[in-house]
C-alpha cells in the first residue's frame, strides 16, 4: 500500500494538534500524548501494474489503523525533542494476503543555544508498499535511520556545519531486492551576507554498500549556495555544484548537482513551496540511478477549522536499462474539529511513463482519514 494518504493524515494531525492537552504531564518538562489515525484508501492499482492482459491492474480498499504514543520534552527549552511509537495495522478488503502490521518507532532531539545547534535522531520503520522502481509488487522492507548533525559559530559572521547520516534498508521480499547501507557525511561553511542571508560552500560524501552482486558506490558533491531569507516572503536553501559517482566496479559518472528547497509566504493564510534536486541514487534492485526532480506545493488555511493543499511532483530517472518519467499530483482538505481531533480527505494521481512497457502504470487513490491526539 502506498503511504501518501496515511502521511497526509499524520501531517495534518501534527500540524493541527500542537496545542492539544497531554494525556499525562510528566513533571514540568515532558508530556505524553496518545495518538491514533484511521485511514481508508480506495486504490485502483495497488501493484502499479501496466494494465495489460498479462499484468492487469488490481484495485482494492485498504483500511489502516495507527495507534501510537508520543512523548514530547523540552518545550521552549534549549534542548527539545520527542520519542514516538506507532503501529500501522493494514487490512485489505480483497487481497487479504497483503494484510500486515508495521512498526514505526523513533527519537528526535534538538539543542539550540543561539550559537550552536545539535540535531540528533534515530528511527526504525517497517514498510509494505508499492515502489515506482519495482512496479507489480508490494515491497516489504525495514529501514533503520540515524543522524547526528551540528552547527557552530566559528567567528562573528561565519559558522560551520558537520555531521553524519546512516540509513540501512533490509528487504524481506524476493531474491532480486538488494539490501543497502548508506553513510552520508556533509560539511558546510556559512558566511553572513546580511543578518538574514548567508552564502555557503560545502562538500558531501556518500558511501553506498549493496548486498549480493550489486555494485556499491562512493559519491562526492562539491557545492556552493545560499540559505535564509532571500526576500521578506521567500526563504529556503540552495546548493548547486559538481556531483561525481565512483562505482566500486565500473565506469564513473558525473553531473550537475542541485539540492534546494524554498517556501514563499504569499499571505498569512497561504504559502507555496518549491523543491529541485538532481542527484544519484540506487533502486530496490540495486541499480545505479540518476534522478532529476521538481516538486511544487500550495497550502491555504481558509479559517481556524478548514484548510486545503495541493502538490505536483515530476521526476525523471535514468536506470541502466530504461528511463522513466514519473508524475504525481494531489489535492487534499483538512477539517479541525478541536485540539484533539481532525479529519482529512485527499486524491492522488500517479503516472509513470517509460521506454520499457513493463514499468509503465497509472494510479488513482482516494483517501479519507480521522486523527486523534490526546
Amino acid at each position: 500500500m502506498k503511504t501518501h494518504g496515511r502521511l497526509f493524515a499524520l501531517v495534518a494531525l501534527g500540524a493541527s494538534s500542537l496545542s492539544a492537552a497531554p494525556f499525562v504531564a510528566l513533571g514540568d518538562n515532558a508530556e505524553l500524548f496518545l495518538t491514533g489515525a484511521v485511514v481508508v484508501n480506495f486504490d485502483d492499482n495497488i501493484y502499479l501494474r501496466p494494465g495489460t492482459t498479462a499484468r492487469p491492474e488490481v484495485s482494492d480498499t485498504v483500511l489502516t489503523f495507527t495507534p501510537g504514543v508520543d512523548l514530547v520534552f523540552g518545550r521552549n527549552a534549549a534542548t527539545s525533542g520527542n520519542f514516538y511509537f506507532r503501529e500501522d495495522i493494514l487490512r485489505y478488503s480483497d487481497n487479504d494476503q497483503q494484510n500486515t502490521s508495521l512498526t514505526n518507532v523513533g527519537f528526535n532531539s534538538l539543542y539550540n543555544n543561539g550559537k550552536s545547534k545539535v540535531d540528533l535522531g534515530a528511527s526504525y520503520t517497517e514498510y509494505a508498499q508499492n515502489d515506482t522502481s519495482v512496479p507489480g509488487d508490494i515491497v516489504e522492507r525495514d529501514v533503520t535511520s540515524l543522524r547526528a548533525l551540528s552547527e557552530f559559530s566559528a567567528t562573528e559572521k561565519t559558522s560551520v556545519g558537520v555531521g553524519a547520516r546512516f540509513e540501512k534498508t533490509d528487504y524481506s521480499g524476493g531474491p532480486g531486492y538488494r539490501d543497502s547501507s548508506i553513510w552520508t557525511l556533509p560539511l558546510d561553511a556559512y558566511f553572513e551576507y546580511s543578518p538574514k542571508l548567508q552564502w555557503s560552500a560545502g562538500y558531501r560524501y556518500r558511501s553506498t554498500e549493496l548486498s549480493g552482486s550489486s555494485i556499491g558506490s562512493k559519491d562526492h558533491f562539491f557545492n556552493i549556495g545560499a540559505r535564509g531569507e532571500f526576500t521578506p516572503k521567500l526563504t529556503g536553501q540552495l546548493r548547486v555544484g559538481y556531483g561525481l559517482r565512483k562505482l566500486d566496479n565500473g565506469t564513473d559518472d558525473s553531473d550537475f548537482g542541485v539540492d534546494s528547497s524554498f517556501a514563499y509566504a504569499y499571505s498569512p493564510k497561504t504559502s507555496y513551496s518549491l523543491g529541485i534536486s538532481n542527484d544519484f541514487g540506487s533502486s530496490a534492485l540495486g541499480e545505479s540511478t540518476k534522478s532529476f526532480s521538481v516538486n511544487v506545493g500550495a497550502n491555504n488555511r481558509i479559517d481556524e477549522q478548514w484548510s486545503w493543499n495541493a502538490n505536483l511532483a515530476y521526476r525523471s530517472t535514468d536506470f541502466p536499462a530504461h528511463s522513466d518519467d514519473f508524475l504525481q499530483g494531489g489535492v487534499g482538505v483538512a477539517y479541525v474539529l478541536n485540539n484533539n481531533v481532525n479529519f482529512t480527505a485527499s486524491y492522488t494521481h500517479r503516472k509513470n511513463s517509460s521506454d520499457s512497457a513493463l514499468f509503465e502504470f497509472a494510479n488513482n487513490v482516494f483517501s479519507f482519514g480521522a486523527n486523534l491526539r490526546y
